[in-house]
């Protein structure tokens, strides 16, 4: 595995997580492969993470293409992971980083990626940063 992500890197992601989940039960009889795992003594959370894609290196269209079809090959590994004991959150995100310079940002995901994930049990989550702050 890579190293962490910072928490703001741009990136598109799905991650699972819960108190009291069992990565390494889930994942002893999954096909999926995360990227990260983590794993936490209740009250904090364990989980796994899946990256999609490099947020500055992909269109914001692209990004939601790539997750469409992540989640539409990977409909029922998903499924079973919303349902997995222990699994609190599933989350579909995308974390993007406005210039410094900017007036504002707007982040909303295609009604499409959000029907698709919805019928998974995923929630989307869009985070957005400002570009440099807190660095100094």
């Amino acid at each position: 595995m890579e190293p962490w992500p910072q928490r703001f890197d741009e990136r598109l992601h799905i991650f699972a997580h819960g108190e009291t989940f069992d990565v390494d039960a889930f994942l002893a009889d999954s096909t999926l492969h995360p990227d990260y795992v983590w794993r936490r003594e209740p009250p904090n959370t364990s989980g796994i993470e899946f990256l999609l894609g490099d947020g500055r290196a992909i269109r914001p269209a692209a990004q939601e293409e790539l997750a469409m079809s992540y989640l539409a090959s990977h409909r029922q590994e998903l499924k079973k992971l919303r349902c997995f004991p222990g699994v609190e959150y599933l989350i579909l995100g995308l974390v993007r980083i406005c210039p410094v310079e900017a007036t504002g940002i707007a982040v909303t995901p295609s009604v499409k990626l959000l029907q698709q994930a919805d019928e998974l049990g995923i929630v989307s989550t869009y985070y957005v940063t400002i570009d440099g702050r807190g660095l100094g």
